[in-house]
């Protein structure tokens, strides 16, 4: 039996109260709850994530789940140093 890591996708639950933290877990994995901001974050598998959030959506105590935006944001930038030119000043 070989292990292989499946692709996962967070997303962000903006909700109204806590009653319906425990159904998030039929959804995914729960990763944060934050009880003063009022949001949770959890992970789904990423061919699954587009029907969890519209699903996630219709709860009662939800006011907003959306597709955390993490995965398109660049994190390399290593390009960006070579543009620059030393100045006299540096």
């Amino acid at each position: 039996m070989e292990f292989t890591l499946q692709p996962r996708e967070s997303i962000i639950v903006n909700l109204t109260n806590f009653r319906q933290v425990k159904q998030l877990k039929n959804f995914g994995i729960v990763y944060y709850v934050s009880r003063s901001m009022k949001y949770a974050v959890l992970y789904t598998d990423r061919n699954q994530a587009e029907n969890a959030c519209t699903a996630i959506n219709k709860l009662t105590s939800v006011k907003r789940a959306s597709i955390s935006p993490r995965r398109d944001l660049r994190v390399v930038f290593d390009d960006e140093a070579a543009d620059f030119k030393r100045t006299n000043e540096d």
